[in-house]
């Protein structure tokens, strides 16, 4: 008897093994199941590849109808979930091989760490908005206890912060659900798309700004993005990769997925969301020159690339949309990069300060020269893939005619640079620290260089990913397509 390949797997594995997690405490196998699930569920999601090319998997668990579980994976869901996977995974050997990590392998971060991958996968399967909403705050919930993990005023402020500003996001998520629900008697997705234009305008106008500000403070794009550097700079280094890396990517592909959906013309919703990605780029990098805090630094950086990847999601267009999908993988591959070497550079130097970097290149020239890496993936040069996702995204805006994306792009980029080599010009010059904290193991740096290795790749041959790239937009973009794979009829 050989078990189905569906994407059940995604949320049910995680979610049993969590469930018996102080069984797995007890036997001492919390990290090899930790990272083992990611792996499998990894190795699921690339044996998927070849179905969903053909047309998108549609799972159906009826509880009591008409209440039950609908999951709809098509091209774009599985390139996350997959990018998901290979984060995850490569966070959780980094926690195992790092000594200094101790407080990440408990059964408490075991399990906060597969319901927040959990969470993830299910935002991106589901297809109905209760329980999106209920992997939105299962998702949401693991990340508040996850920021809170090291228990000092630093962790404890940016939990307190975190729960409280994640409340306010769900709660107007909810209305919009409940809304949505009263005017049209549906939860699915699709079916909810088929009738939002029947509601009356000043209610659909009502609904979604509910949803923007909810999602828009859930995706950290401008003015709702306030509270995420100090999150940032609270949470573990390793905890931080994974929000900036996979958390913000779900809820930007939830906002996104159900602009494009619901609205039968997506251009009512461009200025809206081009206009918020844009003064997200903007002011993040513009703030970022002034940070000397390590972990506010790429806060504000990430939070610029969110606003990059918004501007070329909102323009709903196949020029852009399969250049703004590579980003989030290379922007996903940098910042786990960045962030796992800032935690090993902050132990070294006993601090996140500017003033305390200075000379630790030399002391550590493999992590420094890591640093180096995922920072001109950053900022787009080649050969890295942060050049080839950028170009891409400056192709399609050129094709379009539409130049004022280019300019502000490259000004980000300008900025990025500015204050990128200033903290690698403090990496490298200036007397040694005097602070000395411990040596990571050589080991530690094994999924690092993993890592250094997939940007050089798709930076070398962006070609690997092209088609799925180009499959994925279309399957974000179609609404069509998506209804009629729901329902079997065109909207």
């Amino acid at each position: 008897m050989t078990l189905p390949l569906t994407p059940v797997w995604f949320v049910a594995l995680p979610l049993l093994l969590a469930f018996l997690a102080p069984l797995w405490a007890r036997l001492r196998l919390s990290m090899p199941l930790l990272l083992g699930a990611q792996v499998l569920l990894l190795a699921l999601a690339a044996s998927l590849f070849p179905a969903v090319r053909q047309a998108p998997l549609v799972e159906t668990i009826v509880i009591a109808p008409p209440l039950g579980i609908h999951l709809h994976l098509d091209a774009v869901a599985l390139l996350l979930v997959t990018l998901f996977h290979v984060a995850a995974a490569l966070v959780a050997l980094f926690v195992w091989l790092d000594d200094g990590a101790e407080r990440l392998r408990g059964p408490r971060p075991f399990v906060l760490l597969l319901l927040l991958v959990t969470g993830c996968d299910g935002m991106v399967l589901t297809g109905d908005l209760f329980n999106l909403y209920v992997f939105l705050e299962i998702a949401g919930v693991s990340a508040y206890a996850l920021s809170a993990l090291h228990r000092d005023r630093p962790g404890l402020e940016a939990g307190l912060k975190y729960v409280i500003i994640g409340s306010v996001a769900a709660v107007f998520f909810l209305f919009a659900v409940v809304l949505i629900y009263l005017q049209t008697g549906q939860l699915n997705i699709a079916a909810v798309a088929r009738d939002f234009a029947a509601i009356p305008a000043p209610m659909q106008v009502l609904i979604g700004l509910l949803l923007l500000v909810g999602l828009g403070i859930k995706a950290e794009l401008f003015p709702f993005n306030f509270w995420v550097p100090d999150i940032y700079q609270g949470s573990d280094p390793a905890v931080a990769s994974l929000f900036s890396g996979v958390l913000v990517k779900a809820f930007l592909f939830v906002l996104f997925h159900l602009a494009f959906l619901l609205l039968a013309d997506p251009r009512v919703a461009q200025i809206w969301l081009m206009g918020l990605g844009a003064a997200t780029l903007l002011v993040a990098e513009t703030v970022a020159l002034r940070q000397q805090d390590l972990r506010r630094m790429l806060a504000y950086s990430s939070l610029g690339q969110i606003g990059l990847i918004a501007i070329a999601l909102g323009f709903a267009s196949e020029a852009t949309t399969p250049g703004a999908l590579f980003h989030m993988i290379n922007h996903t591959l940098a910042k786990l990069l960045l962030f796992l070497v800032a935690g090993l550079l902050i132990r070294r130097a006993a601090s996140a300060r500017l003033e305390a970097m200075t000379g630790l290149g030399r002391q550590m020239p493999l992590a420094a020269g890591l640093f180096v890496l995922a920072s001109l993936s950053v900022l787009g040069l080649p050969p890295l893939a942060g050049f080839a996702s950028k170009l891409w995204i400056l192709k399609g805006f050129a094709e379009a005619q539409v130049f004022w994306p280019i300019a502000l792009i490259l000004l980000g980029a300008l900025l990025e640079a500015g204050y990128y080599f200033r903290w690698v010009k403090a990496l490298y010059t200036g007397p040694a620290p005097t602070a000395s904290g411990p040596t990571p193991a050589p080991v530690v740096y094994l999924p690092l260089l993993v890592v250094a290795a997939l940007l050089l790749l798709l930076g070398a041959a962006p070609f690997l990913l092209e088609s799925d790239m180009v499959g994925a937009a279309q399957a974000l973009l179609d609404r069509a397509a998506t209804l009629d794979s729901v329902l079997g009829v065109q909207p």
